[in-house]
């Protein structure tokens, strides 16, 4: 079996069709604020907007956070109430954690903070 080493260039397009593949179908958008009157962020997230048949759906890889709605606004504001709702959670039973809801409140200690 033969290989085929790729040139510099050659890379370099391919890498740019892949992004250009994945931006048609995702976006990549900051998040600002958790648009809760008792929590805030400290500073910009970035959470993922996906197309789906009939809505659209956000995300938050980080702590493996989604919503679903009808509208981009919709599915944003459900992922912040999904996020304020699992850090409240996380909050309260923060000793009987298993590793990796742990890591997710330490994560999410790290970026909100109370107002």
């Amino acid at each position: 079996m033969k290989q085929t080493l790729l040139t510099s260039e050659q890379c370099r397009n391919l890498t740019k069709q892949i992004i250009l593949s994945i931006e048609k179908r995702c976006r990549i958008i900051p998040l600002n604020s958790l648009r809760h009157s008792k929590y805030r962020l400290k500073y910009p997230v970035y959470i993922t907007l996906e197309p789906e048949e009939d809505g659209i759906i956000a995300s938050f890889d980080e702590i493996e956070a989604f919503s679903f709605a009808d509208t981009e606004s919709e599915a944003v504001d459900q992922l912040c109430e999904e996020i304020v709702r699992l850090y409240e959670e996380l909050k309260e039973d923060e000793k009987n954690l298993g590793p990796l809801p742990e890591k997710w409140l330490h994560y999410l200690e790290e970026i909100v903070e109370c107002r």
